[in-house]
């Protein structure tokens, strides 16, 4: 399942953004669709990171087993998803960086803003993903942003 990297012109790889934006199309599709074959764009070195803990703490999953049942037990067939925005750049060694922002729904509750963040890593024939970093974006109070928006003037 992992992301095919496409028919190669003369050796030449797509541009990261056409990577970027199938591969965002093809996962968030399986994720919505079918939530027990996502562990299929991963491999047993990825590294899959979550804020689920109320003190902002990252988790890491990482092993392929552990992925797996990550996505059957969290994610729920019927979740709507849109993504506002995917932005792609090349990175280490053929590997692409993508980065998503959109907002979710579960059945019976309010949409909720995320973003989430993956290295893409080459393979023969495509990508996987070696890195996942996925969080939910809480509203900051209007306090916390007047703090930051003076030590930005300050400077």
């Amino acid at each position: 399942m992992a992301a095919k990297a496409g028919n190669s012109v003369g050796g030449v790889l797509p541009h990261p953004h056409v990577i970027g934006n199938a591969f965002a199309q093809h996962y968030y599709k399986i994720l919505n669709e079918s939530p027990e074959d996502v562990h299929k764009f991963y491999h047993d070195q990825s590294i899959l990171g979550r804020k689920p803990n109320s003190d902002g703490t990252l988790t890491s999953i990482t092993t392929l087993r552990d992925i797996n049942k990550h996505f059957v037990s969290t994610y729920l067939k019927g979740c709507s998803m849109e993504i506002d925005n995917v932005d792609s750049q090349p990175s280490h060694e053929g590997g692409v960086l993508v980065l998503v922002s959109g907002s979710f729904t579960v059945p019976d509750a309010m949409k909720r803003r995320f973003t989430q963040s993956f290295f893409l890593a080459p393979q023969k024939g495509g990508y996987f993903v070696l890195n996942d970093i996925a969080g939910e974006v809480v509203n900051q109070s209007t306090e916390s942003t007047s703090i930051s928006n003076e030590v930005v003037n300050d400077r």
